[in-house]
């Protein structure tokens, strides 16, 4: 029989790869975006930018921008696509990136807790505050996905073109969902068998 501890962690790989599906789509994985519009030749957006079908082109995928004569940042997040676009709630999509980093955090503190649970009592508070952070930040990049690109869909339809939502909606829906299921257990410690894995005091049980 599997182990409370098993069974969330492969709750939580499972919302790891759906977020890293997300982050990684359109203009890395072509075949995953958050909008198509049939506008110049078809169009598909995604985290990182965005591509034309026709052409066969995309944006950059990472832009370098110098701030200082020894120092260079490379910007991945964020473009723009005039005038449907509202570009700037392209760069609070990072948060899914930081929801998959914080997931895999929460990964990482479940493995000591498949072997030893009774002595990880800290470990379950951290996986709990992992859990919940990450829950916050995939869904607020899914809530500004969806005002985001219902916003371009609308002003496209508005232009005469078609357009319609893509895998990635989809994929960070289910992404969000699973981490609210895995912030709400673990956050009443009942993923990990109660009360973060330990019995009561005032309770004793004879086997």
């Amino acid at each position: 029989m599997c182990s409370p501890a098993f069974l969330m962690f492969m709750a939580t790989a499972a919302e790891l790869a759906l977020l890293v599906l997300v982050t990684f789509s359109t203009p890395f994985i072509k075949a995953l975006y958050f909008l198509r519009t049939d506008s110049e030749g078809g169009v598909r957006f995604g985290l990182l930018g965005f591509c034309f079908d026709l052409l066969g082109i995309c944006t950059p995928k990472q832009r370098v921008v110098p701030v200082h004569s020894s120092v260079w940042i490379i910007l991945i997040i964020g473009y723009k696509h005039e005038p449907e676009m509202v570009d700037w709630l392209t760069t609070v999509l990072v948060l899914y990136p930081v929801a998959a980093g914080l997931t895999l955090l929460g990964l990482l503190t479940l493995i000591p807790l498949m072997c030893y649970r009774r002595e990880g009592g800290f470990l379950f508070v951290m996986f709990a505050l992992f859990s919940t952070l990450a829950f916050l930040a995939s869904a607020g990049a899914f809530a500004v996905t969806m005002y985001l690109f219902t916003t371009v869909m609308h002003r496209f339809h508005v232009e005469g073109f078609s357009a319609s939502y893509g895998p990635s909606i989809w994929i960070a829906l289910a992404a969000t969902a699973l981490s609210l299921i895995i912030a709400l257990n673990s956050g009443c410690g009942t993923c990990l068998g109660g009360r973060f894995g330990r019995q009561p005091r005032h309770l004793a049980y004879t086997y």
